[in-house]
């Protein structure tokens, strides 16, 4: 695979960017969509006769490491989460203390409900939408070229949640159909910036104004005035 500079960085600051008010949001969605299956679930929590009971059981289970220790930073207010590289199946876990396992999932369970309801109401909070659409890159990519974000939500609900997100700050997401689910795109150059701006990931000399390019600093100042989104560029 050809290395990603430019990919890699973007997706550093993305994982770094500081544990906001939406902390639970971004947690709920990684749980949603990186849910460990059935098989690992159960793996872990009726291991095999003669096994010993696990200490910790996963609530995320993916194959980035940073994704992985962006949720163990969100769940920090939650639990006390650990990050894990199983052998068998390669894949990078999230895991929590037994004894409150349940309690952190039905925070996640209710987050994620919560949100869903939220973004579908006239009023929306942008740090909210930002947030989500924040872990959504993080998780899935921003897309094949830097001036996109190509999404593969899984589901069409999962989609249509980022869509709401998405418009709720004057973006123009796209929905294309493909094999495994629909996928939330982002074709604008200038709505991906200032996306990126906001979610902590911009580069500099890169935002929208007026649909000219601008710095990460203007498209702040658009967010502090009250301008919901960018103009298109």
């Amino acid at each position: 695979m050809t290395p990603d500079p430019a990919g890699a960085a973007i997706r550093r600051r993305l994982a770094d960017a500081p544990v906001g008010r939406h902390a639970l949001l971004e947690a709920a969605f990684a749980g949603h969509r990186l849910r460990p299956g059935p098989a690992v679930q159960a793996a872990s929590v009726c291991p095999p006769p003669g096994s010993p009971q696990p200490r910790h059981l996963p609530v995320v289970a993916t194959d980035r490491e940073d994704v992985a220790a962006r949720v163990a930073r969100l769940l920090s207010g939650l639990a006390w989460a650990i990050v894990t590289r199983p052998d068998r199946d390669g894949l990078v876990r999230v895991e929590v203390p037994r004894a409150v396992y349940h309690r952190v999932a039905r925070a996640l369970s209710g987050a994620w409900r919560d949100a869903r309801h939220a973004f579908e109401l006239p009023a929306v909070d942008p740090g909210a939408a930002v947030a989500l659409w924040r872990m959504a890159m993080l998780v899935d990519g921003i897309g094949p070229q830097r001036d996109m974000v190509y999404l593969r939500s899984g589901t069409p609900a999962l989609a249509e949640v980022l869509v709401s997100a998405a418009e709720a700050v004057g973006l123009a997401p796209v929905v294309e159909h493909v094999r495994g689910g629909p996928a939330v795109v982002l074709c604008h150059p200038g709505e991906v910036h200032w996306l990126l701006a906001q979610a902590g990931a911009g580069e500099p000399g890169a935002g929208v104004a007026g649909g000219a390019r601008a710095g990460a600093g203007e498209a702040a100042r658009l967010w502090a005035t009250g301008v919901s989104g960018p103009a298109r560029a």
